[in-house]
């Protein structure tokens, strides 16, 4: 019958039963006639008449897909005259002749899914199968989270329909469907003023320009790394870190963009620049437009509209880009591929010292309101059971995204009793050092629901957060295949991401007020305001750095400044008197 992932299949029985209800006959009669496909099933009354009611409801949006608008209506509302019945039975006639109809770009997205997920889609914007097509091909695999309330499981969902229905809406990429992709075609190599900048796996250099004859080339008998040109030698300068990681991913972003930069803009191979040139890189990155030759929205790498800016760079995203090459280029040099760092004797950008801004910190009214509202979610979803375990870790923790990716379930400590503390956790943080960070009785609870739903309630090792459901893109199968069972930073950043925004949808309809206040649920947030509440609690300064991992107990005093809230509190004394 009526299925959101697949086309409409009406029997030849169900025509008839339909047929014979809309002339008189008693629904139990239908039933027990044409709908039985066991034979000591007993059809009561309220039974058949669902039954008979869901497949009218087919017909209807069988008949609006034939573009049969009268004949729906008069199936949704039901036929109130001898000439409606006789047109709602002519109509049927005529739609059983005409079968199931393919999808087509122009069908509205009612025609094709269930009313709860079409009107998601509609929500965001989304009318037609053509614009969902569009949607997902330019997006890529996580096109669901630009539509809010739409999870893994509905977006599977749609995804199945589109690709089974490519002979009429088209073809999703293998960068959408999760399938393995095949070989890449070479890209066309980079030629100087001409073209456009392509990701750094795609990137193939001129040989003129390939670095082997650099002018800033090092000895070639004495270079310590098996890099013929500048494309290797960077590709082994990133090997250093694991490949994905955030750091692997920040250094690669700086690094293919001055590689392209310097055939494109300069003429030049990475080996050849010098100072002068790193002069003129810098006034690239200062422009306020890039041109659409640079710059784009953010889509996938594999797309061909990717380009590697999105828009304007801060001073700091500046300094840091020169920080980042100057490292590679010294690294090159203690190497010997390169002769000497371009980068030497460049003054360096004058950037504001940063600092911690608390009032970024989940502010506790809108925290009180998140937890009832994450364990509504969690009551009966395994995915929400899992984003309400991280939420409670990040925010009971007080740990970096990253560090509580990289959390086994082997530093688990208990503290024993019966207290809000659980205990604490042995973790791995900024700068490879190791921490312990507290655990509290209700973020272990919520862990050991997660833990249930993996199987493995009792295992003593493993990732403390992981996958619940299993995921077939295929960053997803490479990590199965290494036997990573984890969420990447990345990966549970993007948990936390999407259940902020249903956070705040939820809001807008139950509390404005508060919403209002919704802005900062990203996972420093909660980082932030383990580390605020502390302060107001009054928790000794040497005990807030350790469980912060802060270098310095000056950085974790920056939270014993007086916030927006306390300030407010505070002074507000003073009009009392």
């Amino acid at each position: 019958m009526k299925n959101s992932n697949q086309a409409i299949d009406v029997t030849r029985a169900q025509y008839a039963a339909m047929r014979a209800w809309l002339q008189g006959v008693a629904a139990v009669d239908v039933a027990d006639r044409w709908l039985s496909s066991d034979p000591d099933i007993e059809w009561t009354e309220s039974l058949a008449l669902r039954a008979l009611r869901a497949i009218r409801a087919t017909l209807a949006q069988l008949a609006l897909r034939h573009e049969q608008e009268a004949l729906a209506s008069l199936l949704a509302t039901g036929p109130r005259s001898t000439t409606a019945l006789n047109q709602v039975l002519a109509g049927l006639r005529r739609l059983e002749e005409l079968g199931t109809p393919a999808p087509a770009t122009k069908h509205d997205v009612r025609l094709w899914f269930a009313a709860p997920l079409a009107r998601r889609l509609q929500a965001a914007g989304v009318a037609t199968l053509g614009e969902l097509m569009t949607l997902a091909n330019d997006l890529g695999r996580a096109w669901w989270r630009r539509v809010p309330r739409i999870g893994p499981a509905a977006a599977a969902t749609i995804v199945r329909t589109l690709a089974a229905a490519e002979a009429t809406l088209g073809r999703l990429g293998a960068h959408v469907t999760g399938v393995s992709l095949p070989a890449a075609l070479p890209s066309p190599e980079l030629v100087p003023h001409a073209g456009r900048a392509v990701p750094l796996e795609a990137i193939r250099l001129p040989a003129a320009l390939d670095g082997r004859a650099g002018i800033n080339r090092g000895d070639t008998n004495r270079c310590r790394i098996d890099a013929l040109n500048d494309y290797q030698a960077i590709q082994t300068w990133l090997s250093l870190w694991p490949a994905g990681g955030h750091t692997w991913r920040a250094y690669r972003k700086e690094a293919e963009r001055c590689l392209a930069w310097a055939i494109l803009e300069r003429g030049k191979a990475f080996s050849d620049l010098l100072t002068d040139d790193c002069l003129a890189y810098r006034a690239f990155l200062a422009q306020k437009d890039f041109g659409p030759r640079w710059s784009g929205p953010q889509v996938a790498r594999t797309l061909p509209g990717w380009r590697p800016f999105q828009g304007p760079l801060s001073t700091r995203s500046r300094a840091y880009a020169e920080q980042v090459l100057a490292a590679l280029c010294e690294w090159l040099v203690g190497r010997r591929y390169l002769d000497s760092n371009p980068w030497d004797g460049m003054p360096a950008l004058r950037v504001a010292a940063l600092d911690i801004d608390i009032e970024r910190a989940v502010p506790p009214a809108v925290w009180q309101a998140l937890q009832p509202w994450l364990d509504a979610q969690a009551a009966d979803d395994v995915r929400w059971r899992t984003i309400r375990a991280a939420v409670l870790l990040l925010h009971d923790s007080g740990m970096r995204v990253f560090e509580a990716a990289g959390a086994e379930r082997s530093g688990l400590r208990p503290a024993g009793g019966d207290g809000p503390l659980w205990g604490e956790l042995r973790i791995v943080g900024k700068r490879t050092k190791t921490r312990m960070v507290p655990i509290s009785r209700r973020a272990h609870d919520a862990l050991v629901a997660h833990w249930r739903d993996l199987g493995d309630e009792h295992a003593a090792e493993g990732p403390l957060l992981a996958p619940a459901e299993p995921c077939t893109s295929p960053r997803a199968l490479a990590k199965a295949a290494d036997g990573r069972r984890g969420y990447s930073d990345r990966g549970l950043r993007h948990l936390v991401t999407r259940a902020a925004e249903a956070f705040r949808a939820h809001l807008e309809q139950a509390d404005p007020d508060l919403r209002a206040q919704a802005i900062h649920l990203h996972p420093h947030a909660f980082r932030h305001a383990f580390g605020t509440a502390g302060a107001e609690a009054g928790v000794p300064l040497d005990v807030r750095q350790s469980y912060l991992g802060h270098a310095s107990p000056a950085t974790s005093a920056i939270y014993d400044k007086a916030g927006a809230r306390r300030r407010q509190r505070e002074v507000a004394k003073l009009f009392s008197v």
